[in-house]
């Protein structure tokens, strides 16, 4: 497991953000490791399953690891997931359309200033 890269999800994360990154780290690798405590188990889980029901991947291995230090436990939820053939082509596809949304919503700020900017005139 060493070679795969690993995603790690913090409590305070959110499944949007780890799936954003974990696309990212797929652009270099074929397989990453979305690792999360037991806080944050259920969001690695939704962005694991919500990148599967997409079609950027498919899950190759989901397991548990338990930790024992200082009379400690400490739970580990490691999903790997590994990019499907199609990845590269759903990737680009969502990138153009993020990036054309943002051109839409852009035009929208400066028609509402224009607005602004005549009524303020008047």
């Amino acid at each position: 497991m060493s070679d795969i890269k690993e995603l790690r999800v913090a409590q305070y994360d959110n499944a949007r953000k780890i799936m954003y990154l974990a696309k990212e780290m797929l652009l270099s690798s074929e397989k990453i490791n979305i690792s999360s405590t037991t806080n944050s188990a259920g969001i690695g889980a939704r962005a694991a399953e919500t990148l599967v029901r997409l079609g950027y991947v498919t899950y190759e291995n989901i397991l548990t690891d338990t930790i024992i230090e200082n009379n400690r436990k400490r739970t580990r939820f490691i999903v790997t997931i590994k990019k499907t053939p199609q990845f590269e082509k759903l990737y680009n596809e969502n990138k153009e359309l993020r990036k054309k949304k943002e051109e839409e919503r852009k035009e929208k700020e400066k028609e509402k200033e224009k607005e602004k900017e005549k009524e303020k005139n008047e």
